[in-house]
């Protein structure tokens, strides 16, 4: 199934999605095919490596269904060696290549959602809903890529 590209298209464009661009926390890498943008999100360096995290989304269902994301190597256009993911406290459990190579374990990734559904009740914030925009997941990843940001 396809996003809805029209949606998708415009929440890309959208405020929330310019606001984090504004801000430096992310932006988009590339958009062919809409189904699969690529997207970069900004992370403490001690985390990742040169401050920034691509990960290459799959928005088929969006937004109806959560979109899930994979960490990107850009210059090889595959999925990111495991041992380049994310490292910390923060990232190591949304980042675990041990649990899946092509998801993140986060509340707002729909192959993550997938048995997990006490994570609706512990973190409604971030457990996906149809009225989300991509926004909503990349900001889930900043917060986990950026911990001292968000310390107090």
């Amino acid at each position: 199934m396809k996003p809805n590209e029209s949606l998708l298209k415009a929440h890309l464009e959208g405020a929330p999605f310019l606001a984090g661009v504004d801000c430096g926390k992310w932006s988009l890498h590339s958009v062919g095919d809409l189904t699969f943008p690529v997207i970069w999100v900004r992370g403490d360096t001690r985390l990742v490596q040169a401050g920034r995290v691509y990960l290459r989304f799959d928005t088929s269902g969006y937004p109806q269904q959560a979109p899930t994301g994979c960490p990107w190597d850009v210059s090889k256009n595959c999925k990111l060696a495991p041992g380049l993911w994310p490292k910390g406290a923060s990232a190591s459990t949304v980042f675990n290549p041990a649990w899946k190579d092509d998801a993140l374990y986060a509340p707002c990734d729909r192959v993550a959602m997938q048995g997990h559904d006490t994570w609706r009740g512990l973190c409604p914030q971030w457990w996906w809903q149809p009225s989300f925009t991509i926004g909503v997941y990349l900001e889930f990843v900043h917060v986990c890529l950026n911990p001292a940001d968000y310390a107090s």
